[in-house]
């Protein structure tokens, strides 16, 4: 009687298209820069919380425009020496200035994730949509940021800065809208991959 062996056929191997590896390379590029823009980002925040907290010198003064480095206190151009203030001052500034920088910081955490999950051939998937909202809350946070900042110097009596707004948190505002509705494409993209893959 003869043996009969059933092997298991092997399941076809997928190629890689050339957009998708270059977007899988440029996607890696893109995680390690963001990668470092996220460690200066909380590298500098925490600087500023330190310098702000506890530097007593003079080559470091506060004044309207924020931290003002290597220019000693001048009462005609508002720049008061960090010693000047109180401790409930000193913290309040540092949570100002935390608020000020952790947008960014936060930005460039999801932006990361975003592009890992594309270097991994993740492309449309709902992951990748979900850290595209959190760019556009972090977009939003950049924006409003600012106004958050100096209603916390004024209410501290640290300092008023008459020109905190800038076009930038306008654009940062509307770029963060932006971002909220190409998420939700992105989902759009999704579904219809998982329709073309489930049609038989």
């Amino acid at each position: 009687m003869a043996n009969i062996l059933f092997f298991d056929t092997p399941a076809p191997a997928r190629l890689e298209s050339p957009l998708r590896r270059r977007l899988r390379r440029n996607s890696e590029l893109l995680c390690a820069l963001f990668s470092a823009l996220l460690a200066s980002a909380t590298l500098f925040a925490i600087m500023l919380v330190v310098i702000a907290l506890f530097y007593r010198g003079e080559f470091i003064t506060f004044a309207p425009g924020g931290l003002w480095f290597g220019r000693g206190p001048d009462v005609a151009a508002g720049r008061v020496a960090l010693s000047c203030f109180s401790t409930p001052q000193r913290l309040a500034g540092a949570f100002a200035l935390t608020l000020l920088v952790a947008p960014a910081a936060y930005i460039f955490l999801r932006l990361r994730m975003l592009f890992r999950l594309y270097a991994r051939g993740s492309v449309f998937s709902p992951r990748n949509a979900h850290c595209l909202k959190h760019v556009g809350l972090g977009l939003l946070a950049y924006a409003l940021a600012p106004f958050c900042a100096n209603r916390i110097a004024l209410l501290a009596d640290v300092g008023n800065d008459p020109s905190w707004f800038h076009l930038y948190e306008i654009q940062a505002a509307v770029l963060g809208a932006l971002v909220f509705v190409i998420a939700d494409v992105m989902l759009c993209a999704h579904e219809i991959e998982a329709e073309r893959d489930g049609f038989v």
